[in-house]
């Protein structure tokens, strides 16, 4: 994933392609008249448009319609799922570095990462979440880093604020991996340990990437269909 390693101006739209393809009968986004929107964040709007399905599934993008300044100057433009962290960006500023704060704050505090960094790495992140096609096995610390992250390479993406401060995350040519704390209950007694996720668009076979891996996979309960009972999403 080219785009990932060497991220250019058009990479969420790359990326977007690669995952999800293109959709002819998209509507263009509908942004609020007031100047000064950052062109990246139009092109994301744009480009998570075109593959005419959702791209978020757990944060989630301010639409563009809601798009509008706070009294402090700042563009909110991104929300954690539960409403607890918000992600804005001074669209006055040359570098467009994104800050994030707390519901409970009016402290903004830096994330370490620009404009179209953040937008690629959540876009990243909600591919991961979203997809079916992907495993996550808990792995001993040692077997981890003695080969089981042989096949990928490391992007260069920060950990964000409601994400453990370990969080790494991985490419190879086709899929994703991140690397993370267990969930609370998950990891054994008494043996160091991490959670491997690994991901990619439908269609993707990861029969290699389980090389060795298949006493740790977690088991992923089926999804059952119907309203009555709502599927719940397990941690990871």
């Amino acid at each position: 994933m080219e785009e990932l390693l060497h991220p250019q101006s058009d990479s969420v739209r790359r990326f977007l392609r690669r995952w999800y393809g293109t959709s002819g009968e998209s509507a263009e986004p509908t942004f609020p008249k007031f100047g000064n929107i950052p062109p990246e964040l139009v092109e994301w709007h744009e480009a998570a448009t075109s593959t005419g399905m959702p791209v978020t599934f757990h944060d989630y993008p301010v639409t563009p319609a809601g798009l509008e300044r706070a009294t402090d100057g700042m563009l909110v433009f991104w929300i954690e799922n539960q409403q607890g962290y918000y992600w804005a960006v001074d669209p006055e500023s040359a570098d467009r570095q994104v800050f994030d704060r707390t519901n409970t704050s009016d402290v903004w505090r830096p994330t370490g990462e620009n404009l179209e960094q953040f937008l690629l790495h959540r876009t990243v992140h909600e591919a991961l979440l979203g997809t079916e096609t992907k495993f996550s096995a808990v792995v001993p610390t040692e077997v981890l880093e003695s080969g089981a992250l042989s096949w990928f390479a490391p992007l260069p993406f920060p950990p964000v604020v409601n994400e453990s401060p370990s969080t790494r995350w991985f490419c190879s040519s086709d899929v994703l991996a991140r690397v993370a704390p267990p969930p609370v209950g998950y990891a054994p007694p008494g043996q160091e340990s991490r959670m491997l996720t690994v991901a990619a668009a439908p269609g993707t076979d990861l029969l290699k990437y389980r090389t060795g891996l298949e006493s740790h996979i977690l088991a992923r309960p089926r999804r059952e269909e119907g309203p009555d009972e709502p599927f719940e999403m397990p941690p990871f």
